[in-house]
């Protein structure tokens, strides 16, 4: 049974982080004395209890005969080891009886011993050698004797080894019950982390500012990690594209998002940082009260950290930081102290703030590079005809200003803006002996510059990201009626976004001033877009056209600086749909 019960307590010591060693020994001494009291009350005498390692009595077991253990020491040991109750030795009348008790592997084994009579004895010659045997006074052994009822040997065997069965069962339960307590606390941490990462991850896009995930991130750690304060802190706002930072002018400020009792004072972070030492910018870094109760420690409301960096790859961005345990009281207790489970559950949120903010400012790069190709290539157009200088500038904002009214989506209203951007840029391949004749084309030369929406598209295939683009580029010459180029589409042939730029166009070109001509004003401008409704143009644009004229008249009026289509527009304030909105001319 001692084997059994050894198992036991292994078990329990080992998944019960949560018991001192005072409280498992309490357990133990409980569990012994429970032991020790049903084989009491089934014989009805007291039992002693020794120590198999050393014979000291732990227990004495008061008015039963004192007797001499002697060489019988090491078979009690033996006995404990095979974890059975069973008689130690026996000499008729008397039987001694060995029954192992619970304790620790890493405990001395302890047995519980009774003497038994196993006949009745009525005169002191029949006790005589027994007595002397077991070392024990003839007389007081015959004295023992007549306040003894005999117990036939098999029924004492039968009746201790049922009731330390019984015992090990009932133990057994209670350590089971223990256990699947701890197993459910410990699958209630696990759900709950997993569900902190889950929800993380939902919410990774590019179309989220890195602050608003920490913001998140601190609060819903807060309800996983025992900690007074969860902290994110961030070594600059442009590393992060922090839009809200950026307008503010505070691009190269640190950035401190905090949830709870933070014990540190904003200004005094960074110092707090450097002081933890040079490692905390690679590898986590856990403190406890071993570390913070010496004189030396420069935070003395600071009891317990746990700090891990938010990096990706040789990209630092910032630290995660959980301060002072929620347990922790005045005195230093390993039970209240932060450890592994926490830094790991850190580490691996602050992993994947690390990697999304490297995704991050990996897009605002590529992003930057797409918007250098857009307005080198929109420059170039301006290049190659500066009498239309501005005219894709505007073209786009015109048809951005009739999308929207028309129900556009917002990806919609992006790829009609890059499309009036470089509608033209085909021009780049058409003669600029055509392209800037003062007067009349020939036919020849008209039917060149017809070419540009197919050179446009030339031009253009290949950029990924401009795939929806190329069919507004290419068939944004088309006409309502059909007498259009390059494909002679008509009505809903013709893609609807190249229905609206081609208003659009249509309606800069006749505004603007050209080589041949000065530009129609607005009574003009208005007779022909009524005119040509049904016939070159969509109806229903042109009708989109007279509910938001005024915006139109003032956006072709309005001269400015070409647009940053990204810039430093943070993510989900960066899109092309959205940097137009900042203009209140739209």
């Amino acid at each position: 049974m001692t084997a059994f019960y050894q198992d036991r307590i292994l078990l329990q010591s080992g998944n019960r982080p949560t018991l001192s060693p005072a409280e498992v020994n309490r357990c133990l001494r409980y569990e012994i004395q429970q032991v020790v009291q049903s084989l009491e009350r089934a014989f009805k005498q007291p039992l002693a209890v020794i120590d198999c390692s050393t014979g000291s009595e732990l227990q004495t077991a008061h008015g039963s005969l004192a007797y001499e253990l002697g060489n019988r020491l090491a078979m009690c040991q033996t006995i404990a080891e095979r974890g059975r109750a069973e008689i130690l030795d026996e000499m008729s009348p008397l039987l001694l009886l060995a029954v192992p008790l619970p304790t620790r592997a890493v405990e001395p084994s302890c047995v519980a011993l009774a003497m038994f009579l196993t006949e009745r004895v009525d005169r002191e010659e029949q006790i005589t050698a027994a007595a002397r045997e077991f070392g024990i006074d003839p007389g007081q052994a015959f004295h023992w004797a007549q306040g003894q009822t005999p117990w036939p040997p098999h029924a004492i065997q039968e009746i201790s080894q049922a009731i330390t069965e019984n015992a090990a069962l009932q133990l057994s339960a209670v350590q089971l019950k223990r256990q699947l307590a701890d197993l459910s606390a410990h699958l209630l941490h696990t759900f709950e982390e997993i569900t902190l990462l889950h929800r993380l991850t939902k919410h990774l896009s590019i179309s989220k500012g890195i602050t608003e995930l920490c913001r998140l991130s601190v609060a819903w750690l807060a309800a996983v990690v025992p900690a007074k304060c969860i902290v994110i802190w961030l070594n600059s706002s442009s590393d992060l594209h922090d839009q809200a930072a950026i307008q503010q002018g505070m691009e190269e400020q640190p950035v401190l998002i905090c949830h709870g009792e933070c014990p540190i004072e904003e200004h005094e972070f960074e110092s707090f940082i450097e002081r933890l030492g040079p490692h905390v910018a690679t590898e986590p870094i856990v403190l406890n009260r071993s570390a913070t109760s010496v004189p030396t420690w420069f935070y003395p409301d600071v009891r317990e950290v746990t700090s891990v960096p938010i990096r990706e790859g040789n990209r630092h961005f910032g630290w995660l930081l959980a301060l002072n345990h929620t347990g922790a009281g005045n005195v230093t207790n390993s039970e209240v102290e932060f450890g592994t489970v926490e830094a790991c559950l850190m580490a691996s949120i602050a992993t994947i703030l690390g990697i999304h903010s490297g995704n991050t400012a990996l897009y605002h790069e590529q992003s930057d590079l797409f918007a250098s190709v857009v307005r080198a290539l929109t420059s170039a157009i301006d290049a190659k005809d500066q009498y239309t200088c501005g005219h894709s500038d505007r073209v786009a904002r015109l048809a951005v200003c009739l999308a929207r009214r028309l129900g556009c989506s917002k990806e919609e209203l992006d790829t009609i803006y890059l499309s009036g951007l470089l509608h033209d840029i085909g021009k780049i391949g058409i003669d600029d002996n055509v392209l800037r004749k003062p007067g009349s084309l020939t036919p020849d030369e008209l039917e060149h510059i017809k070419t540009h929406p197919d050179l446009g598209c030339h031009i253009l295939d290949g950029i990924k990201q401009l795939d929806k683009v190329l069919p507004v580029v290419r068939h944004h010459h088309e006409a309502w009626d059909g007498e259009g180029y390059p494909g002679g589409f008509q009505r809903e042939a013709t893609p609807n976004l190249a229905r609206i730029l081609a208003v659009a166009d249509s309606i800069d070109a006749m505004s603007s001033d050209r080589p041949y001509r000065k530009g129609f004003p607005d009574e003009k401008v208005d007779a022909i877009l009524r005119e040509g409704a049904g016939k070159q143009w969509d109806p229903n644009v042109i009708a989109t056209v007279f509910q938001v004229r005024d915006e139109l008249r003032r956006i072709g009026e309005q001269e400015r600086a070409p647009l940053l289509l990204k810039g430093k527009h943070g993510p989900g304030q960066g899109s092309l749909t959205s940097a137009i909105a900042d203009f209140p001319a739209i």
